[in-house]
């Protein structure tokens, strides 16, 4: 797909439109956290960092692993979905300037340094440490695959923006468009579906995705299996 399809696509998300209640659902890249973000721009930082995180993988990517939805401490700081800041960071930090698994250009955190987040360093997520983790492991180059989300932005509860929630059927069906828009930048990319939700999602569309259990509450073994299985199928053009 095209750079114009790129930025169609990144100005819907940060638009938000299709959210259908803004008071339990985030959007990282349009909302702003005045209690949490580190400044006024840190929605702007955040959809330049998803942009330019897309655009390193336009006509390159060799698959899609998509999981269900962002958690309070990896996408909505981070604006990439199953990605840190703190993990970005620690790669930036390592003295080889290793902020080209993400992108070309510098990365800048978004969440404010807190007492009660730990996070001095920045946000961690553990699941998105898991997952990138796992890609490593299995030699894939950064810019060969793309982590995205079903439901593109962080579900929480009701006045506690710090907290995650399994997305209604409601809110996955009304960001379906949104999810269908991600697909078709990269299209006949085979996908990795991790998570129930996930695979509920691609399956009520039609599309083919090879399942994978969620990294977490003790499921990274499975999902270390699925991407060493995922490897093998596409070494030997199974998939």
């Amino acid at each position: 797909m095209s750079a114009n399809d790129l930025d169609n696509f990144v100005t819907a998300v940060v638009a938000g439109a299709l959210i259908p209640d803004p008071g339990t659902m985030f959007n990282p890249w349009g909302d702003h956290d005045p209690v949490h973000d580190g400044s006024p721009d840190a929605p702007q930082i955040r959809a330049d960092h998803l942009h330019r995180y897309l655009a390193a993988r336009l006509g390159r990517a060799r698959v899609l692993l998509i999981a269900e939805a962002p958690s309070y401490s990896g996408a909505k700081f981070s604006g990439m979905a199953m990605t840190s800041e703190r993990d970005v960071l620690a790669r930036g930090a390592d003295g080889h300037d290793r902020f080209d698994d993400y992108f070309d250009g510098g990365f800048r955190r978004t969440s404010r340094e807190l007492p009660q987040l730990k996070n001095r360093d920045g946000m961690l997520e553990r699941t998105a440490s898991i997952v990138w983790g796992a890609m490593r492991d299995q030699r894939w180059p950064a810019r060969d695959f793309v982590l995205w989300n079903a439901v593109a932005y962080h579900p929480h509860l009701p006045d506690q923006p710090l907290t995650n929630r399994a997305p209604s059927v409601t809110e996955r069906r009304a960001l379906r468009p949104l999810l269908e828009q991600f697909l078709a930048l990269f299209p006949g990319v085979p996908r990795l579906a991790i998570g129930r939700i996930c695979q509920a999602s691609l399956a009520d569309m039609g599309i083919d995705a090879l399942p994978a259990r969620h990294p977490s509450y003790g499921g990274a073994p499975e999902f270390r299996a699925a991407v060493s299985a995922l490897r093998e199928r596409l070494t030997a053009g199974q998939v």
